[in-house]
């Protein structure tokens, strides 16, 4: 809408009200404090400030009545900037500034009753006030949600730093640990347990917005992502929470995570996550699983110590892991079968389609070669420990020769 002209009689009657600045400010302030919490005595906005507010936005409404020119929008930009860092909702802020206008509009109209001015020259006005209310209005909306943003982004990486330090353990003093954990909003006391999941690509998070949905089911959680790994805490305090938080992993999961021991101080929390990366880590590369800790503890333990763990598969398998491909995935997975169904072979030949014979020679067969003994448990013990770690470890099953 092109910008006409001030009306003169509008101009004349605008210019003669700022002495009178003082008066208005004081009827803008009584209504907006009356019918607006924000702005009461218990509201965010001190009545000080309010007023000083109003004194600048007014003086800048009447001078562009009286001029007609483009409109100065700093006054309601700043003031849009100042509610926003104040948490003043929006709604309330506009409402304002509504009734902030229509007090200066009143008075004018009420200048040009006394004044005699034609009803004609008010309707015309009245049309460039309004443009001149919405182009007020603009500026401060747009003011207020930069704001907003910029303070959602810092809260964000505040919260992410916090996050960081509680998770890497670097925070021990127990009074700083409790007032990061009302900032975070995690409850004093556990239980809690400490997430690590996979980040296969750079920035990306892998458990989406796993916050929201521990939320949902009323579990507090902080979260912050690394370059390789998106790492949280959540809180177990529901009687529920374990069940309803692996829930939540699984499904949100699109690579390896793992789930720490629960553990009942905040001061844990760093061993925790360590844990969580243990239980991760002891998951084949490509899988999209949560698994905790306690799971599977064996493999667990092979992640803590990948050196040793391949060490033993060479020692342990190494003449299966010198067969050719084909042969050695036949003896390590009716193993694997064998074990999943409890040492029985006639399930075992159930689940591969074969006769229990044909187990039963498999096994003789990887006794040979391993010079061990299914029959005797230290031996079964580390024949399951190497083919753990020949399924877990990447490059146990190449260029590998009996020892």
């Amino acid at each position: 809408m092109q910008r006409r002209p001030p009306v003169p009689e509008i101009a004349a009657m605008a210019q003669s009200l700022r002495p009178r600045l003082p008066d208005l400010v004081e009827r803008a302030t009584r209504r907006i404090r009356d019918e607006i919490d924000i702005y009461g005595p218990s509201g965010t906005v001190p009545e000080a400030e309010l007023r000083a507010s109003l004194r600048r936005n007014i003086d800048s409404m009447l001078a562009q009545f009286a001029r007609g020119s483009e409109p100065d929008l700093t006054e309601p930009s700043e003031t849009g900037r100042l509610r926003a860092v104040q948490g003043g909702p929006l709604p309330d802020v506009l409402r304002a500034y509504r009734l902030g206008f229509a007090e200066v509009w009143t008075v004018l109209t009420e200048e040009a009753s006394r004044r005699q001015v034609d009803p004609s020259v008010l309707v015309r006005a009245a049309a460039d006030a309004w443009q001149l209310a919405d182009e007020y209005s603009d500026a401060l909306t747009s003011a207020y949600r930069r704001a907003a943003a910029e303070l959602v982004r810092a809260q964000e990486r505040e919260r992410s730093a916090l996050t960081e330090a509680l998770l890497s353990g670097r925070i021990t003093d127990r009074g700083t640990l409790w007032e990061v954990a009302q900032t975070l909003g995690l409850p004093r006391k556990g239980p809690f347990v400490a997430v690590a999941a996979e980040a296969t690509a750079l920035g990306q998070e892998p458990l989406g917005d796993v916050e929201a949905q521990l939320a949902a089911h009323g579990i507090p959680s902080a979260w912050t992502l690394r370059p390789d790994l998106h790492i949280g805490i959540a809180s177990l305090l529901r009687p529920d929470a374990d069940d309803l938080t692996m829930n939540v992993l699984q499904r949100l999961a699109t690579s390896r995570v793992g789930v720490s021991p629960a553990f009942a101080s905040l001061d844990g929390t760093g061993q925790a996550l360590r844990y969580a990366r243990l239980a991760m880590s002891g998951q084949p590369a490509g899988t999209a699983e949560a698994v905790r800790f306690q799971d599977d503890p064996l493999t667990v333990v092979m992640a803590a110590a990948p050196e040793a763990a391949a060490d033993i598969a060479r020692r342990v398998m190494g003449p299966v892991l010198a067969l050719d491909s084909d042969a050695r995935a036949l003896l390590l997975d009716t193993f694997q079968c064998w074990i999943d169904a409890a040492g029985n072979a006639t399930a075992t030949a159930q689940a591969l389609h074969c006769h229990s014979n044909t187990v039963r020679y498999r096994l003789r067969k990887l006794e040979d070669l391993t010079g061990r003994s299914l029959q005797t448990p230290g031996d079964t013990a580390e024949l399951v420990a190497a083919l753990r770690a020949v399924r877990f470890l990447p490059g146990t099953t190449t260029d590998s020769t009996p020892p």
